[in-house]
């Protein structure tokens, strides 16, 4: 197994693919990277007190709201007709002086979606590598080649699945890791990053932590496509019919029925955010006096966890039986 894993891993980093992948996600974060040094700007002095006077005032509100609604939703006080709450009080993050400078570049107000966008391109490129990685062989004949040398088919298939999941593994770190010191260092022209507590550092690397365990899951999603239809093409179509057909078009469809929450239920995109962002919620536009909706779906990260690793677990035990069912020609 050893043997055949390091064979994999070799032909993993020496495939054109692999390299041209590489070279679009390093050239998109260049582009971004700079980008984003255009729109830097340091703040005055004179811009950073009013900030500061402007997120004490709108902190009060904040702190008021999140009081007034914990009250209500646990039965301590009777909310005023017409007077809603968000669901679990989520008003957004406390104000802050950061928060009021609402222009120019700030890895710590921006940071998030930096991840989120990083969690797309490599979520998107492992499926891409992790499909043509096995897809290529079944099409050109080389897993029937590859049997011959090592017949045992569980082993063969399961290294080349274990190489493209580590290999998309080591590639999302070292990205992520370029991708955040890059944004770092544009940052540190106004002071930004030396704003950030210990505690939302450590929300940073958790959230790179669960970009990556989301890069891999999507290797093994496109690789398991691939073994089950035999050819690269069958992932990227299967891939490209669920967004189109299922996610667009059930968006669509239950828009045009009013009942759009209902769908989150069963939107793969849905846990997917909630894996992310660490919670997901769909409010509907149904009004409800001092109570959050019946109606409507939300989600932890640990649910949407495991809802893509059950979808993924599905797929590839599904191509081992196809492994050892079929032949291998």
């Amino acid at each position: 197994m050893s043997r055949l894993f390091a064979a994999e891993w070799s032909r993993l980093f020496s495939r054109r693919v692999t390299l041209v992948t590489l070279v679009l996600i390093g050239g998109l974060l260049a582009v971004l990277t700079f980008g984003f040094t255009l729109t830097r700007s340091t703040p005055t002095p004179d811009e950073i007190e009013s900030a500061k006077v402007n997120a004490a005032s709108a902190a009060e509100v904040w702190d008021s709201n999140v009081d007034r609604c914990g009250k209500v939703q646990s039965g301590l006080e009777n909310a005023e007709p017409n007077e809603h709450f968000p669901r679990g009080c989520d008003y957004g993050s406390r104000p802050t002086p950061e928060s009021m400078l609402q222009y120019g570049f700030s890895f710590h107000r921006q940071w998030p979606s930096l991840f989120y966008t990083a969690a797309i391109v490599l979520a998107v490129a492992g499926f891409v590598l992790g499909a043509s990685f096995v897809g290529v062989e079944w099409s050109s004949g080389g897993m029937a080649n590859l049997l011959l040398w090592a017949p045992r088919r569980g082993a063969v298939l399961g290294a080349k699945l274990l190489a493209a999941c580590a290999g998309v593994g080591l590639i999302s770190l070292v990205y992520l890791t370029l991708w955040t010191a890059a944004f770092m260092a544009v940052a540190a022209g106004n002071g930004t990053v030396s704003q950030m507590t210990g505690g939302e550092f450590g929300s940073l690397v958790l959230t790179g932590v669960r970009v990556v365990l989301l890069a891999v899951a999507g290797t093994a999603l496109g690789f398991a496509i691939a073994s089950l239809g035999r050819h690269t093409s069958t992932a990227l179509g299967v891939g490209m019919a669920y967004l189109l057909i299922y996610e667009l078009g059930a968006l669509i469809l239950f828009g045009v029925i009013q009942t759009v929450d209902y769908s989150q239920h069963y939107r793969l995109s849905s846990y997917i955010s909630a894996w992310l962002t660490k919670g997901f919620t769909f409010d509907t536009d149904a009004a409800c006096s001092g109570c959050v909706p019946a109606a409507g779906f939300s989600g932890s990260w640990q649910q949407g966890g495991l809802v893509i690793a059950a979808v993924v677990a599905l797929l590839v035990m599904a191509a081992f039986v196809s492994m050892h069912r079929r032949d291998a020609r």
